[in-house]
């Protein structure tokens, strides 16, 4: 089969193809590829030893200021003097420009060619979906704004809204913001019983089950997010709390060299769970949608917690070895060796589809040693699920589906 790779001069064919009607015109395809190349070269380079990560917006202060947002939505510095468009530049100022919240801005000179005018702040991650309670709904520049998260990986915006993604050389079909529902299916059955004896009598609702999820993704998403900065490649397992025994004895699949005690009734991530549960209950229902739009200042205290305790989670997968939970989110242990190293796996498959219907086959040795380990426990210990994080910055979910070792490629955390 014959790969298609795109480059700058494809890519911004690709994007005036799929770039929506009524969103404001894109340049000439010459201006765009200027604008993608620089990008496309600044993500190849290191900045004080890591790859450059950035944002940027294509557009003029005449543009911006014409748009109709409030006066807190975003803001810029413009430069006394603009600076040249190029790749050497952007690495440079690419440090304060980490954050979604922040952009490169952009923007043609009086010669036709691209400078770099300035700085936009928008105020808060325009990509991303709520996330909490009294989190600001995102409101994104109207124009083309661009996100480069390393090597070769850039993702495209109309405003907020995601367009076109580059992965690999590729455009088509994988990369992913949501969670793999086949990665979940049937996964969670635990998730009654970490909400606790508050719905111990009520019906358990598709509404109560998506919000245990979306607040293990909650966590999990702080404690990624940590750890991709620090540089650390990570490597993160869960296992059915009935198992741990089994795939922990001697023989197992999963050796911890720093082994936990059983957690008590009470541990820290449950605990958090079931007083979150309780107080959504009393302020009305069980949902995510509940959470997100609440400004209860017990939730905001109880938020901080969970983030704190995402936070420790990012300092001990900084430990060589797996990280181990069981589904519960109850700690295993750090530092956790994976024996599986004589499980013959010569091939896997990249998920196409967040439902993972359309699968790519992929060689098993195509990533890392963290890669390898996931890949092989998850054809040993069908049941386990297990996330992976390389030094630059690239995340994978893992699974066992159908027989099949699938992983699903994530944007961003």
């Amino acid at each position: 089969m014959t790969i298609a790779h795109y480059y700058p001069r494809e890519l911004a064919t690709a994007l005036h193809q799929r770039w929506p009607a009524e969103a404001p015109p894109l340049p000439n395809r010459t201006v765009l590829t200027q604008f993608i190349s620089v990008l496309y070269q600044a993500s190849l380079l290191f900045e004080e030893g890591r790859p450059v990560a950035c944002h940027a917006v294509l557009a003029s202060p005449l543009q911006l200021a014409a748009q109709p947002v409030g006066p807190t939505d975003f803001h810029w510095v413009h430069f006394a003097e603009p600076r040249a468009w190029n790749e050497q530049e952007v690495r440079r100022l690419s440090p304060a420009v980490q954050q979604r919240s922040s952009l490169l801005a952009v923007a043609p000179g009086a010669d036709g060619h691209l400078q770099l005018w300035g700085l936009l702040f928008s105020g808060h991650a325009w990509d991303q979906v709520l996330d909490g309670p009294q989190r600001v709904a995102a409101v994104a520049p109207d124009a083309l704004l661009v996100q480069v998260s390393g090597p070769g990986s850039i993702v495209f915006y109309a405003g907020a809204h995601r367009v076109l993604t580059l992965q690999r050389g590729r455009i088509e079909g994988h990369g992913f913001l949501q969670f793999p529902q086949a990665w979940g299916d049937g996964r969670f059955v635990e998730n009654q019983q970490l909400a606790g004896p508050a719905v111990a009598d009520l019906p358990w609702t598709p509404e109560h089950e998506e919000c245990m999820v979306q607040f293990v993704l909650h966590m999990q998403r702080r404690a990624l997010t940590q750890s991709r900065a620090s540089g650390h490649g990570v490597l993160v397992v869960l296992v059915p709390t009935n198992r741990v025994a089994a795939l922990t004895a001697p023989g197992g699949v999963l050796r911890p060299k720093y082994g936990l005690r059983p957690p008590a009734a009470g541990a820290r991530y449950p605990a958090l769970m079931q007083a979150m549960v309780r107080r959504l209950l009393a302020l009305g229902e069980l949902s995510w949608a509940q959470y997100q739009r609440s400004t209860d200042a017990e939730l905001l205290a109880l938020t901080r917690e969970l983030d704190h305790f995402a936070d420790d989670i990012a300092a001990m997968v900084a430990v060589d070895g797996a990280l181990v939970f069981t589904q519960q989110i109850e700690l295993i242990g750090f530092g956790v060796e994976i024996q599986a190293t004589q499980v013959p796996l010569t091939q896997v498959y990249r998920a196409l589809d967040v439902e993972a219907r359309t699968l790519q086959p992929v060689p098993a040795d195509h990533g890392g040693t963290r890669h390898r380990a996931a890949y092989r426990l998850c054809l040993a210990a069908p049941d386990c699920l297990a996330i992976v994080v390389s030094q630059d910055g690239n995340v994978q979910f893992v699974h066992n589906h159908a027989g099949n070792v699938v992983f699903w490629d994530q944007l961003t955390f």
